[in-house]
């Protein structure tokens, strides 16, 4: 063979194990990151006229073994999934259904292919009827594929904003992971909060305040999360500044950094009035330590992203001659513009950019902590010159990133989130 020919015989065993990878996925009803990831990978190889003509090489392959084997389902399992990559629904769902009539007892895979194809086409009735048809033995691969399922239409339901009807799908997966104790719980517990915070957010657009406490106090029996809790204590904060203030001790203990502390200070101040009004004394004076507590950890540990400023100096961002590697030098200043002076604040820079399979990803390139309270940043003042530098190579993934942005981020206390003060796209 010439080098032509080697090369495309190359491409074409490429493309056969992708394929084949979407194909293991579809037989066993693969989750939505494993499928979603064989879809963008297949998605390279399937742009052009020749990449179309190598799919359906194979679909010409497979119904020539479907004709010399008449009774293996599995050959029209995969060529249900190959239709399916040429987007001919119709004939894919007419191989899925072959399968099914040709599988022995106990074989699954064509079920799953035919439901999954129709929740792709929006027919999630009869999705739904298909999986409910399918046995409740407590068999692990059967039982996660039916997890995989109802996460697929939960996910298909939330993209179309249907997120009550989102979240029982969610938790009907959440039922079949749980009995094999698989991670992929993990999932359906993020996609079930997920549609609770949405349900909350439009109920409480429509000025159903109950109804939005009521969601999200259901996502806290699935799992308890700072958001949760800093979202309650603002919805009960009007009419109930008792329980406000116990989910805000809750978000203070966890994750205070995303407090909005004027907040916190109201709801202090209304337990501080409703015990004075009670005439609870030891009530009163205990709030009123909270409230002086909480100004001061404000004070020395707090701050918003209009009270650090990034002044950049100069930004070096240049290849090497034969450009293999890459160097950026940053110069910057530290503005103060906070009625406090800094003694500590973090800060850290973070490259942020897209990889090779559109996923955007972070990578911290500096960290570093200045002042002190023997020699603060003084109040509406500037820092001295600061400098770091990075460099990566060509066998970096940044290297063929297309947009890559500079992040700065800025706190006051090492355990508290940090928040982002500062953006500017690097052009090489």
């Amino acid at each position: 063979m010439n080098k032509k020919e080697i090369l495309e015989y190359v491409r074409t065993i490429i493309i056969a194990l992708i394929v084949a990878l979407f194909l293991a996925g579809v037989a066993t009803g693969c989750s939505k990151i494993i499928a979603e990831h064989h879809s963008k990978m297949l998605a390279k190889f399937a742009n052009t006229a020749k990449d179309n003509e190598m799919i359906g090489y194979l679909i010409t392959r497979y119904l020539q073994e479907a004709a010399k084997n008449p009774g293996d389902y599995t050959i029209n399992v995969r060529l249900g999934g190959l239709y399916e990559l040429l987007f001919s629904y119709s004939q894919a769902e007419d191989q899925y259904k072959k399968a099914i009539n040709k599988s022995p007892y106990g074989v699954y895979s064509p079920f799953f292919g035919l439901a999954n194809l129709y929740i792709k086409t929006g027919k999630y009735r009869k999705a739904l009827e298909i999986v409910k048809k399918l046995d409740n033995k407590d068999y692990a691969p059967l039982l996660i594929a039916k997890g995989d399922f109802y996460m697929n239409l939960g996910d298909a339901l939330w993209q179309n904003s249907k997120y009550k009807e989102a979240v029982k799908q969610y938790k009907v997966a959440f039922f079949y992971y749980k009995k094999v104790d698989s991670k992929k719980k993990d999932s359906a517990i993020s996609g079930i909060i997920d549609c609770y915070n949405k349900i909350a957010d439009e109920d409480f657009k429509h000025h159903k305040i109950d109804k939005a406490i009521e969601s999200l106090e259901t996502a806290l029996l699935y799992k308890e999360t700072p958001f949760l809790f800093y979202k309650l204590a603002i919805l009960y904060k009007d009419f109930d500044p008792v329980t406000a203030n116990k989910y805000m001790e809750k978000t203070y203990a966890a994750d205070p950094g995303i407090i909005n502390f004027d907040i916190y200070e109201e709801i202090l101040y209304r337990l501080v009035n409703l015990y004075y009004l009670n005439g609870m004394d030891i009530e009163k004076d205990l709030y009123l330590h909270k409230l002086k507590s909480i100004r001061t950890f404000q004070k020395r540990y707090v701050i918003t992203e209009n009270d650090v400023g990034i002044n950049i100096v100069n930004i070096k961002y240049k290849s090497n001659f034969f450009s293999t590697k890459y160097k950026l030098e940053v110069k910057y200043k530290i503005q103060n513009n906070s009625k406090y002076d800094f003694n500590s604040l973090y800060v850290i820079a973070k490259l942020i950019y897209d990889d090779k399979n559109n996923v955007v990803c972070d990578r911290e390139i500096y960290n570093q902590r200045f002042f002190s309270k023997k020699k603060p940043l003084k109040s509406r003042t500037e820092s001295q010159i600061y400098k770091f530098e990075y460099t990566y190579t060509d066998k970096d993934e940044l290297f063929a990133a297309q947009k890559i942005k500079l992040y700065f981020y800025a706190g006051k206390k090492d355990n508290m989130r940090k928040i982002p003060v500062y953006t500017v796209e690097l052009k090489k």
